[in-house]
């Protein structure tokens, strides 16, 4: 029986090590290396991409560059989830229109399926994963 294991994007923040110390204990391989795409893989099967919401904002303006690494990953993987990382989630006082922001992340989830989950920081973001990959764990074990 394989282990389960998550690839994760090298180099890793160090905020991670206390994600990556709870999955070890639960039997989960940790993998750092570089990644073709994406930034963290859970049983080869789930694909992050991580993005700050600072690079979400330059996105919007080269939007073809993250509408093609998601459509990548959603090729590739059975699941992929958009991170948007940081401490405005609304996006208050920027100069971009909210409504092509909620546009921007509209047009993500429906053309490629792709869910997005908002986090504050990196220790969330590591919350994320690790529990996304703690349900996924189960499914794995017993084949």
């Amino acid at each position: 029986m394989g282990r389960d294991h998550i690839t994760l994007f090298s180099p890793l923040p160090p905020i991670y090590k206390e994600g990556i110390k709870m999955l070890e204990k639960q039997g989960v391989e940790i993998v750092i290396t570089d990644l073709e795409l994406g930034d963290h893989i859970v049983n080869k099967k789930i694909a992050f991409k991580r993005i700050t919401i600072k690079d979400l904002l330059k996105s919007i303006f080269e939007e073809i560059k993250l509408f093609d690494q998601i459509k990548h990953l959603a090729a590739r993987y059975d699941h992929t989830i958009l991170i948007i990382e940081g401490e405005d989630p609304f996006f208050s006082g920027r100069t971009v229109n909210p409504g092509s922001i909620q546009g921007f992340l509209r047009k993500l989830a429906v053309s490629f399926q792709v869910p997005v989950v908002f986090t504050l920081n990196e220790a969330e973001t590591s919350e994320i994963i690790s529990s996304i990959a703690g349900v996924e764990q189960p499914e794995q074990i017993g084949h």
